[in-house]
């Protein structure tokens, strides 16, 4: 293992930012979503990096509450019994929720990671994992040291500072890393953004280094579930599926934004979408081709049939979904900074 730059743990003061009257979040519920939400007990994290907002969503009688807590760039988030993790710029912020009340999620602990752009996190066997993009590997984070270099793709040869293929997306299975998403096959920095973003995006099998499915446009979220791997092909606007041993995948839901951060529950996804940032590097044509409006928020898709039942939409506020979490028997989720 390969570990990088020495820094001490911290524990910030706050994390946490109010949000101003003129930036909140406004959002509407479509469809079978507000019913959904409130008939499964839980709630909903979901983090919007460029408007810089964690946004906790619960549903009563029908109807949504939001609550948002301002973070730098918030990215990542993941959950695992009492515990939950978010990815903010530079750090990764550890949180602990009560045993007495699991809607309360308190600061235990803060990695300070520095500057390498974490994208999706999850906890595992051995601590929490993340995409470490800068650094083009699957890392772990570090009380001493700004990561531990875990794997790297095949096609990426030593330690490159800078972002070769935008790794971006982590999918675990029994503890482990277990899948990754990138946007092409290079290894040199900044090699993503000369190539085919449209169709040279790949999955990647991290157990047996190589890659299991490509042509892809711009993926992210890989999750197994129910047996199989599920992921936004983000460029082409879909939710799919990869059968484990195939190399061929399918399409299940196409839905009208960049979809990007995803969660299985059940026999439902919730999938994020995002607007196009037009002639910007994340533009994807393919999917304002598909459709005429495209939309902000979070889709609810049954995975048996590939119907979207509802959503929610953002009209003001956010024009972007990085990761979607549930919280299970989580009904009025709150974060605080440890006291």
């Amino acid at each position: 293992m390969v570990r990088i730059s020495p820094r001490r743990m911290l524990m910030p003061t706050s994390v946490i930012e109010s949000t101003p009257a003129k930036s909140q979040l406004r959002c509407r519920a479509r469809g079978e979503f507000a019913q959904w939400l409130a008939e499964s007990g839980g709630s909903l994290a979901i983090t919007t990096y460029t408007s810089g907002k964690l946004v906790l969503v619960s549903s009563f009688d029908d109807r949504l509450r939001f609550r948002t807590h301002r973070f730098q760039r918030p990215m990542g988030i993941a959950l695992e019994g009492e515990k939950l993790v978010l990815a903010v710029r530079k750090r990764a912020l550890l949180y602990k929720r009560k045993k007495t009340d699991p809607s309360d999620f308190t600061l235990q602990r803060t990695f300070d990671t520095g500057k390498i752009d974490v994208h999706d996190v999850a906890f595992g066997n051995r601590g929490i994992y993340f995409a470490n993009t800068r650094f083009n590997c699957i890392a772990r984070a570090s009380q001493e040291n700004s990561f531990v270099h875990c794997w790297q793709p095949p096609f990426v040869e030593g330690v490159v500072r800078g972002d070769c293929c935008h790794l971006n997306g982590l999918g675990m299975r029994n503890g482990k890393p277990a899948m990754a998403t990138a946007f092409c096959e290079t290894g040199h920095k900044g090699g993503w953004r000369e190539q085919d973003r449209f169709n040279g995006g790949v999955l990647i099998d991290v157990r047996q280094n190589e890659v299991v499915a490509d042509g892809l446009c711009m993926p992210h979220s890989p999750r197994w579930h129910d047996g199989r791997w599920w992921f936004c092909n983000s460029g082409r606007g879909s939710l799919s599926m990869l059968e484990a041993g195939s190399e061929e995948y399918t399409e299940v839901c196409a839905l009208p934004g960049f979809t990007r951060g995803l969660c299985l529950i059940g026999n439902h996804a919730l999938v994020g979408i995002s607007k196009i940032r037009r002639k910007h590097i994340l533009d994807a044509p393919p999917v304002r081709d598909r459709h005429k409006k495209i939309t902000a928020g979070v889709a609810l898709v049954d995975l048996a049939t590939g119907r979207q039942r509802g959503s929610i939409e953002f009209t003001g506020g956010g024009s972007e979904v990085f990761e979607v979490l549930f919280l299970p028997a989580t009904r009025k989720p709150s974060l605080r900074t440890r006291k």
